[in-house]
Order: structure tokens, then C-alpha cells, then sequence
């Protein structure tokens, strides 16, 4: 087995991943999408994916995702033909060790409700869940337009500098990696970022990132900590439901089993949970 590990992917690279996440998706029903870039990650340079080849076929796959300091989360699959021969241990052996506990605060592996391998590989090795994760879907036709008091405004290039510094606060992280994670955001084509304003002031954000044409996935919503709790949340997600709805067939986010407030919201504007993600503690 030939390990290879590397913080960009090549296209053939790229295309030996999918083929292998296809063929375990027949195994067992997965609909995690593949997130092959590291753009996001806090320490661009350094390796996040973990490749691991017999002969010229990829056999099984470890990606790590670090947008923060505060933790590293793993997701990998290995070959149906090839599973119990310790090609994900050997991968999980060359990883860890670069994010020492010095410098990530915890490191975890994520695993679906519907994979039985991977709940097999875990319950072994990683048996402490530190947290759920519910992916959440809403029908758009079951939507119905409301009418709300504020305003929500597209990121543009002209805007980046400040909308920068406004996620910063938000999400009480510094602002160079604000404006990293914005960057990139704003280099795809299939997403768009919103500022919410409240008579003229900004008070919340939101991402948005297309699935395909018919689905819409929604992703770090944030309001003002001093301006939490007072329903902002709630018109924002309002306005982008009312626009969403309009152009796709589902709209979806994910949200922490420890964030209850938030949980009971998309609850109360429709949500039902689709998929369930369990994120294994895993030891440095």
C-alpha cells in the first residue's frame, strides 16, 4: 500500500475519489457531498487529504477539514472489497499526528447514520460520540411566503472588505480568516453570501451553497451576539425561505445536536430532519 498525502488534489485524483465514493454509495446509501478543496481551511498549506493506493487503484480515502483551531474533523471510506485489511487505520495513523492537541483543540471523525462500516470501524476504535449533527430539509412548496422588516443583501466583490470584518464579529473569529473563508465563498459559482440588515444595520449573515439546480443548502447562519435572541435569526431565515423557495425544490442546513435554540427554529419554520451525522471524539 502507497500512502499519499497533499493539500490540493490533481483531476485524476479528483476522479479516482469520486469513483470510489460512487462505488461504496452502492454499498450503503451515503449523500454526503465530497468537499475536495482546501480553501477553507485555516492552515491552507498544510495536508488534508490522505490517499491510499494498491498499484494504481485508490483503495481507500481520509480528508481532513480545519477551519478553525478549535477542532479537525475526519471523513474517509475505504473499498467494499478492501475494508478490514487496516487501510483506514494507516491513513487515521498518518494524519493525526499533524494536528497535534497543542494546536487543535479536539480532533473528530465524522460518520452518517446509514453507513454500517463505518459505525463498525468506529464503535471499535473512536466510541465516544461528542456531538450529532441533523441534516434538516424543508419542501419548498410546503413554504408560504411572510413578511419580514429587514433587508437581505448579496456579498459582492466591492463589499468583501467590509462584510469581512462583519462576519469576524459575528463569529468571534479573527478577521484574516474571515476574510480567507470569504474569498473563497465568494470564488464559487454555485453559492452566494448575505449580510442581513436591520434599519440600515448589519445584524446578521448567511451562506448558501446550490446543491444542484433543485436544492439549496444553507450554511453559517450567525446574528450579533449583543442582538441574539430577539428574533433577528427567525426574519432572517424568513427572507431567504421566501427567496429560496421561489427557484428550488428543497431547501437544507445542518444544524448541532447542542444548539437546541437553533434546532427548534428550523423546526418551526417547516424543517424535518432528512439524515443524522455522528462526530466521533477521536485521541491525538
Amino acid at each position: 500500500m502507497n500512502i499519499l498525502q497533499c493539500n490540493k488534489l490533481t483531476s485524476e485524483q479528483k476522479q479516482h475519489i469520486e469513483e470510489l465514493y460512487a462505488h461504496c454509495c452502492l454499498q450503503e446509501p451515503l449523500t454526503q457531498e465530497l468537499f475536495l478543496v482546501s480553501d477553507m481551511n485555516v492552515e491552507p498549506e498544510k495536508p488534508c487529504f490522505f490517499l491510499a493506493y494498491e498499484a494504481a487503484q485508490l483503495v481507500s480515502f481520509l480528508t481532513a477539514f480545519f477551519p478553525t483551531k478549535e477542532e479537525v474533523e475526519f471523513t474517509g471510506f475505504t473499498h467494499p472489497d478492501k475494508r478490514e485489511q487496516g487501510h483506514m487505520t494507516a491513513l487515521i495513523a498518518a494524519a493525526l499526528p499533524l494536528f497535534s492537541q497543542a494546536r487543535y483543540h479536539q480532533a473528530l471523525f465524522i460518520r452518517e447514520k446509514g453507513s454500517q462500516s463505518g459505525e463498525e470501524f468506529l464503535s471499535k476504535r473512536y466510541p465516544a460520540i461528542a456531538r450529532t449533527e441533523y441534516v434538516l430539509e424543508l419542501k419548498s412548496n410546503a413554504w408560504k411566503t411572510r413578511q419580514t422588516t429587514g433587508v437581505l443583501t448579496e456579498v459582492t466583490p466591492q463589499t468583501q472588505e467590509i462584510a469581512g470584518k462583519i462576519l469576524s464579529e459575528i463569529f468571534e473569529q479573527d478577521e484574516q480568516t474571515s476574510k480567507q473563508h470569504l474569498t473563497f465563498l465568494l470564488s464559487r459559482p454555485d453559492g452566494q453570501v448575505y449580510l442581513y440588515y436591520v434599519e440600515g444595520v448589519p445584524v446578521g449573515t448567511v451562506n448558501v451553497h446550490y446543491l444542484d439546480k433543485e436544492v439549496a443548502m444553507i450554511h453559517a447562519v450567525g446574528i450579533h451576539k449583543p442582538l441574539r435572541r430577539k428574533g433577528h435569526g427567525e426574519r432572517m431565515m424568513v427572507d431567504l425561505l421566501n427567496m429560496l423557495t421561489q427557484n428550488t425544490s428543497a431547501v437544507r442546513l445542518e444544524v448541532d445536536s447542542d444548539n437546541p435554540p437553533a434546532l427548534a427554529l428550523y423546526q418551526k419554520l417547516g424543517f424535518c430532519t432528512l439524515n443524522r451525522v455522528d462526530y466521533h471524539a477521536m485521541i491525538f
